[in-house]
This record gives structure tokens, sequence and C-alpha cells, in this order.
């Protein structure tokens, strides 16, 4: 009977913590996918007192809505991109002052904004593309308080794409983005195969559970089983299966030439999942790059010449093939 007792006294508390342990992982899950308008905006070098990591890790943290830190030194236009019926994307057109070779789309990462890509965009500018800047989901003016690390966001990718071919006129279109703006692209370019020239690709993540991961580890938790019910939880509540979030995965179906370029210090995004990542891409011209000294950041500090080296070589090297022919990949017929 003792025994008994004991082990239903264990079980009991077993259940508890799990049920304890889920509802702490929901509150994060909410809370690191929206943002909250009255957030105090979260400083660089900001580091929570003891009382304050009780408290984010108890209720979770509030994440600021980013907005805009920064404008254009070129000359820009303010656009409204229309997804659908109440969905609209802020975005900036910035102007080339040389001879206009095509459109650069560019897409931020997490927590971010279209203003934090403004270093990239000089340089394409200065490359003679024009260079168009969108906020993403929840970012800005943009729609919405939502971030899904680049599940949902695909689809503003798509809405885009659809902007610069149908409003802009373009034909030569190369898409960007940093760290969840690659996840969303690759994403997009999986489901739509959308008509581009090519895409580059700065530091995406391998697999959504594996990025959690990472980021568990950093905190010091077990990695098992918080990063499983975080995935779940993150992915029940924006409406998803975010196991299956992996752009590792959505790299089988990227039929346009690929620069993928990843920081080899990067503290969320190892070079073996870079490496997985580049190994499935579809297309037979793809490149890699690795930022030997970068973390998880624009690589334009560290290394700005080699940056603007490397993607000038491999936007050059588009000029000597026809990389919308179905036949240089063997892709399936293109639906756009």
């Amino acid at each position: 009977m003792k025994f008994k007792k004991i082990l239903k006294a264990g079980l009991i508390a077993i259940i508890t913590i799990f049920i304890l342990m889920n509802i702490v992982i929901i509150i994060q899950a909410h809370s690191l996918s929206h943002f909250d308008e009255d957030a105090v905006p979260i400083m660089p070098d900001y580091k929570p007192t003891f009382f304050e990591s009780i408290k984010i890790g108890l209720c979770g943290l509030d994440l600021p809505k980013p907005h805009t830190k920064g404008y254009p030194v070129h000359a820009y236009d303010s656009l409204c991109i229309v997804q659908e019926e109440g969905k609209k994307l802020d975005a900036w057109l910035l102007h080339t002052d040389s001879l206009k070779r095509g459109l650069v789309i560019a897409f931020h990462g997490y927590m971010d904004e279209k203003s934090s890509m403004l270093d990239r965009a000089d340089v394409f500018l200065d490359m003679g593309y024009d260079v168009l800047l969108v906020n993403l989901m929840g970012a800005g003016n943009s729609y919405g308080d939502q971030t899904t690390m680049g599940y949902l966001e695909a689809e503003n990718v798509k809405a885009a794409h659809e902007y610069a071919i149908t409003e802009l006129k373009e034909e030569n279109i190369i898409l960007t983005g940093f760290s969840m703006g690659a996840a969303a692209i690759m994403k997009a370019q999986h489901d739509y195969d959308l008509l581009v020239k090519a895409v580059i690709l700065e530091a995406p993540y391998a697999t959504f559970k594996g990025t959690v991961g990472m980021r568990i580890d950093k905190m010091n938790m077990p990695r098992f089983p918080v990063a499983q019910l975080f995935t779940f939880w993150f992915g029940a509540i924006n409406g998803f299966d975010a196991f299956g979030n992996n752009p590792e995965e959505y790299a089988v179906k990227i039929y346009v030439p690929a620069l993928l370029m990843c920081g080899g210090k990067d503290q969320y995004i190892p070079e073996a999942e870079t490496e997985s990542i580049f190994n499935n891409i579809a297309d037979k011209y793809k490149k890699m790059k690795i930022f030997p000294e970068s973390h998880h950041q624009s690589y334009l500090i560290r290394y700005p010449k080699e940056w603007r080296t490397t993607v000038s070589s491999f936007l050059d090297s588009l000029e000597k093939m026809n990389v919308f022919s179905d036949e240089r990949v063997g892709a399936p017929l293109r639906r756009n």
C-alpha cells in the first residue's frame, strides 16, 4: 500500500510538472510569435535582471513590434502591396542611378524590419538594380502582429513578387533575404516556383525544431522535450505544422540559381545546416559562401568587400546563361 501511494504521488507529480511545463511553453510560443505595440524596444545590450528573467520565463517576453530604425539615403517611393483583402504590406522602392539591370526584392529577419536590409540595398543599387524592401507581416506598417519564422511569410514573398510583375512590370527579379526572410523565400519557391532570375539566401535555418533547439541550448535548458513541445505549440497557436517548417526540405524544389551564405561563428545556424541546405538545392547552378568570423548578422559588417565581390560575381555570371530555361535544370513546367 505504501509503494502504491508513493507511485501514485510520483505519477501525479510528473503529470503536474508536464502540465505546468506545457502552460509555460504555450505562453512562450504565443509571446514569441506575436508583437506587442506597447512593449518597450529591446536594446542590443539588454540583460534582464534575475527577477526579470523569472518573469520572462513564466509570462513570456513582451515582443516589441519592429518599427523603422533608419531611412534610405537614395531616392525611393513608399509603396503599399495588397496581398489580399485586409492584408497590406508596407514597402520602399529604391531607384538605382546606374543603367538598370533588374529588381532585387529583399526580406528582413525575425524581430526586424525593412531598414535592416538597407546596407545590402546600397550595394545592389551600385550594381544597377532597383531594390524593393518589404516589411513582412507584423513589422512596421504591414498587417497584423504575428510572426511565424518564415512559414506564413512565404505568402508575403509571393505577394511582393506578383506586385513586381504586375505593377512594376519587372522581368529580371532577384529575391534575397536574411534568416527568417531567407526561409520565407525558400518556402515560397517550394510552394509556388516563382519566376525569378535567382535567389540570394543569408543564414536560413535548416529545420524549425533545430533552430529552436539551438536557442534552448544557449539558455542552458534541456533540448528534450522543450524543443519538441515548443515546436508543437508554436505551430498549433499559429495554425500550421511547425515540425514541417524545414527550409532544408524546401530546397529540393528550388529550380533557380542560388547563392547561399552563412557565418562561420553563427550562434544559431551551424555550418553543417547550411551545407545540408546547399546539398538539397535542386538547381545545378548554386554557390555557397562562408564568412568565417561572422555571427548571426549582416556579413557586410565584417566583410564588406568580400560580400560585394561574392554577390557581384554571382549576379554577373547569370548574364551568361538562360536561367529561365526549364531544360537547363530539368525542372517541371513553370506555373507562373
